[in-house]
């Protein structure tokens, strides 16, 4: 972890505004990539920081190698969780439920909480019978107030999204700011957009609102990826084809799409096109079926 990783838990956890603490000492493009742990700052701004904070440095040091340590738990939680959703394993989400719980209870960190906030989301969209929707008001919450998104926050809505519908789902990216002035090369956050939005289109898809999918089209098309990020461009080429589909051209859109599985194929992603295999097999599906139910009406 970044100090600007952990200075950002600290002040959001405090309730501080970011202008309150970089005012006069970093720039907002600067403090932003500064709390994404894509840059460090001088000893000097560190520790205006600190003073702005209210934390002396021993005390920063302890914070630092706790949350090190809480890291390593966050990220056991947050994968067992995922894992345990994907098999519909609602025992072990309860169980994780309740070890995220002890640690948000022992660390007091947002993320701890948010995650136990996704683990309750979980259980109840699998048992089917209770409604999610105070879950979903939390995750809206949260990122509503988060006017920057750092690969945390869009983790937490890649994470949350099975919690929305396409109208709670556009009225939450309606005034997000998906394009940054950041130069810097961060594969993994390209990546994380890219994921986003390609979740996001095809929420709006099976939802069947036909302006907002095309607008998140848009949005994928422009995001910026490295001429070398096999991930990102496989799923622009990918989405491509469906949105060729989408508009009403089977024939082509399966021609791209087929060009782009035989390229995984080729390079060895049996992972990617497993997944993107099933991605299209549902919208196949879901067409259809739409197509049934229009000729019999």
């Amino acid at each position: 972890m970044k100090t600007g990783e952990l200075i950002r838990s600290i002040r959001t956890s405090k309730g501080i505004k970011a202008k309150t603490i970089y005012g006069g000492l970093l720039s907002r493009s600067m403090y932003y990539k500064y709390e994404s742990g894509l840059v460090e700052t001088t000893a000097d701004t560190f520790l205006h920081i600190l003073d702005r904070l209210n934390l002396g440095a021993a005390e920063f040091i302890t914070l630092f190698k706790r949350q090190n340590n809480e890291h390593t738990h966050y990220q056991e939680y947050h994968q067992s969780l995922i894992d345990a959703f994907q098999q519909r394993n609602t025992n072990e989400i309860k169980v994780l439920e309740r070890k995220i719980d002890r640690s948000y209870q022992n660390n007091q960190l947002v993320r701890f909480y948010n995650l136990e906030v996704v683990a309750c989301g979980m259980r109840k969209f699998l048992s089917k019978n209770e409604s999610y929707l105070a879950e979903r008001h939390e995750i809206i919450h949260f990122l509503s107030r988060s006017q920057y998104w750092t690969r945390y926050e869009y983790t937490l809505l890649v994470d949350a999204l099975f919690l929305f519908d396409g109208s709670s789902l556009a009225k939450l990216l309606e005034s997000h700011e998906w394009f940054s002035d950041d130069k810097s090369h961060d594969i993994r956050m390209e990546n994380l957009k890219v994921r986003v939005l390609c979740r996001v289109i095809l929420l709006f898809m099976k939802t069947n609102r036909k302006n907002d999918t095309a607008l998140y089209y848009t949005m994928l098309e422009q995001t910026k990826t490295s001429p070398d990020n096999v991930f990102a461009l496989g799923c622009k080429n990918f989405f491509r084809g469906l949105k060729v589909i989408d508009d009403g051209d089977y024939e082509e859109g399966i021609k791209a799409i087929s060009a782009t599985f035989e390229l995984y194929q080729k390079l060895g992603l049996e992972d990617m096109y497993r997944k993107q295999v099933t991605i299209l097999q549902d919208i196949l599906s879901t067409r259809l079926q739409e197509s049934s139910r229009q000729r019999r009406v």
